[in-house]
């Protein structure tokens, strides 16, 4: 099965009339019923600018994670806090640190700020030494994302502490957490608790994922209060609004909600594993709502293929991955549905090749 094109194909409405969206990290559960109650009231009032900076959230933020509301600085999606922390603490005679596969939103922020760019050596392995060993006398700032997308892998405990342990003081390190709501493993850091032992330290979080309010754009940053200071003094007046705010404070109070993402991710990352497995595919271990597929083969024509069939995954040939595939984790129909059309392309694909030797 050959492909020249690199564009996406026509999708074909005639097999499908809904695609199903496994590209994104979106939660397949859709925002808490709480949240969508409270953003409806705040509608009422969205004539009117947010009131006090979001400080009703902040405070049940620090209720939840046990910080003051002090250390928490909100924004419109974590990438535009990404842009904002860069913006207020680096300058172009700086250079920052990231690692290899990693989200390409921090990389694009860096080069569109003139940041030079370092980029670690680790693989598929997470390891605080890659970090240690890339930074240079111009270095600013040292990215972490835990876990880390596309790759799924996480940086633990022993390894987060060595690097805060070793890195300069006057190098800030930023953790993007993104996915810390799906992790389930004990040796996972509580990023929060070494704050204090630790100015340099930024946490960014979001509602995008694990609570599915990615089309609110509502992020925030955990510092210490010096950085959080710095940040509000370089933010814009009213930069998230009304109706995200009141979403997410629901969102946080909802248990129920919580608990059943949790699980449907559970479920569905077994279910997804043993589907790929059985297809003789190789996956590696990821700790967040997506897994990432090695096909052994160039992965474009396999991701055309799904998308005539209607569903979008995410390939990876721009973080240089050209044989993996990352698959959000849906629901169990949805994880069905993907699998079975994979078997069925990799099937035609295997006996095109059959053929063509003949």
């Amino acid at each position: 099965m050959t492909i020249s094109s690199t564009k996406s194909p026509a999708f074909d409405t005639k097999k499908t009339t809904e695609i199903i969206k496994l590209d994104l990290n979106e939660n397949p559960l859709g925002p808490s019923p709480l949240a969508i109650s409270a953003g409806q009231q705040a509608m009422f009032n969205c004539h009117l600018y947010p009131k006090s900076h979001g400080l009703s959230l902040k405070k049940t933020l620090s209720i939840h994670l046990r910080i003051l509301a002090e250390n928490i600085t909100l924004g419109n999606g974590s990438e535009s806090l990404l842009e904002l922390i860069v913006k207020t603490l680096l300058s172009p005679l700086n250079s920052a640190v990231i690692p290899k596969f990693c989200f390409t939103g921090i990389s694009k922020i860096l080069k569109t700020a003139n940041i030079a760019l370092k980029i670690a050596k680790n693989s598929h392995l997470y390891s605080a030494t890659s970090l240690l060993e890339a930074i240079e006398p111009c270095t600013k700032i040292v990215f972490v994302v835990n876990p880390n997308n596309p790759i799924g892998n996480y940086m633990n405990t022993l390894e987060l502490e060595y690097l805060l342990k070793y890195i300069p003081e006057n190098i800030f390190v930023v953790i993007d957490e993104a996915y810390a709501e799906y992790v389930e493993t004990k040796d996972y850091p509580n990023s929060i608790q070494l704050l204090m032992q630790y100015p340099n330290l930024i946490i960014l979080r979001t509602f995008s994922k694990f609570y599915g309010l990615a089309g609110l754009r509502l992020g925030y940053a955990i510092s210490g209060i010096k950085i959080a200071t710095l940040l509000k003094q370089s933010s814009l007046s009213f930069n998230v609004n009304s109706v995200a705010l009141a979403a997410a404070e629901a969102s946080l109070n909802d248990q129920t909600h919580i608990n059943s993402t949790r699980l449907l991710n559970k479920k569905g990352r077994a279910q997804l594993s043993k589907g790929l497995q059985k297809l003789g595919l190789g996956i590696l271990p990821s700790y967040a709502n997506f897994i990432c597929i090695d096909l052994r083969s160039p992965s474009w024509p396999i991701y055309q293929q799904l998308l005539l069939h209607g569903i979008s995954v995410r390939p990876l040939h721009d973080y240089g991955l050209s044989n993996f595939l990352r698959v959000s984790i849906g629901t169990a129909n949805q994880n069905k549905s993907f699998l079975n059309i994979l078997e069925e392309i990799l099937v035609k694909s295997t006996m095109g090749e059959c053929n063509a030797i003949r």
